[in-house]
């Protein structure tokens, strides 16, 4: 046991100051915000990298899903990472220097204008900003919810793409333990039907939750107040919840719905191996 743990720490040491610094980027980028700000963020790092060094350290986690069915978790984090990366040029307080900068803003506006279509998820989330905002603010808010969206349905689609071409999760035993810390297959109920019911609902609220928020929020005279438009980094995450929350649901249906068929292939070919009459 203690030689398993032993093994994992460097690799979760590692992830764990990844996350501490993809929490805490936005705010060394963007600038400071009011006084306090820069202790939260450091706070919300450490508590991110203790949580990710705790999860992947140990035996089975405990919140994490498919940590141990690679490729799955390294796409997600690369897609946001990269979005915001992306965000962080975007909402630069101070105009790019630079070619590169300058084009990456540049193009990533046009995608912006390009996707704020009549109830497009873009033009929703940019509408609930207040009436007040300026011309350049918007534009830049317009840009990174394009950028951010667009990467997530990526994400998406890529994931579908390791699941139909590469046979995720692979021909290694799944490990439901350790993979889907939070299923409890003998809860009652056949496992395929709940896998297939909860995959089904996951992918519902992937597609309906980027139209959704922001008409609710709207309503509720949010989500951008006036504490997200003075702090940068939290207008950052705003966008990058709106995004790859939805998606990231998105793509854990996926994942239960091919877990769903493969158990229900493994049962097939018990049935038929044991000479057993097929289920319909």
């Amino acid at each position: 046991m203690l030689r398993i743990v032993s093994s994992r720490a460097p690799a979760a040491v590692l992830r764990a100051g990844v996350i501490a610094v993809l929490v805490a980027w936005p705010h060394l980028t963007l600038g400071h915000g009011p006084s306090g700000t820069a202790q939260l963020v450091a706070l919300f790092a450490v508590m991110a990298g203790l949580f990710t060094f705790s999860e992947y350290v140990a035996q089975a986690p405990s919140i994490v899903e498919f940590r141990d069915a690679r490729p799955y978790n390294r796409i997600r984090f690369a897609s946001l990472a990269l979005a915001v990366l992306l965000t962080c040029v975007l909402l630069r307080p101070f105009p790019a220097s630079g070619f590169l900068a300058s084009w990456i803003q540049g193009l990533c506006r046009t995608w912006g204008e390009v996707l704020y279509f009549p109830w497009s998820p873009v033009r929703l989330l940019v509408d609930t900003l207040p009436a007040g905002t300026s011309a350049g603010l918007r534009r830049s808010v317009c840009a990174a919810a394009a950028v951010a969206y667009s990467l997530s349905l990526t994400m998406v689609l890529i994931f579908a793409c390791v699941v139909r071409l590469r046979n995720w999760p692979g021909r290694t035993a799944f490990n439901v333990w350790i993979n889907l810390p939070q299923f409890d297959p003998t809860a009652g109920g056949d496992v395929v039907g709940r896998l297939q019911r909860d995959a089904q609902v996951n992918l519902v609220l992937g597609l309906l939750l980027p139209i959704l928020a922001p008409l609710v929020a709207d309503l509720l005279s949010g989500p951008f107040d006036g504490l997200a438009l003075r702090e940068p980094s939290a207008l950052v995450w705003m966008v990058m919840a709106w995004a790859f929350i939805p998606s990231s649901l998105a793509m854990r249906g996926l994942a239960l719905n091919r877990l769903a068929w493969m158990i229900a292939v493994h049962r097939a070919r018990m049935r038929r191996g044991e000479g057993l009459p097929q289920a319909a």
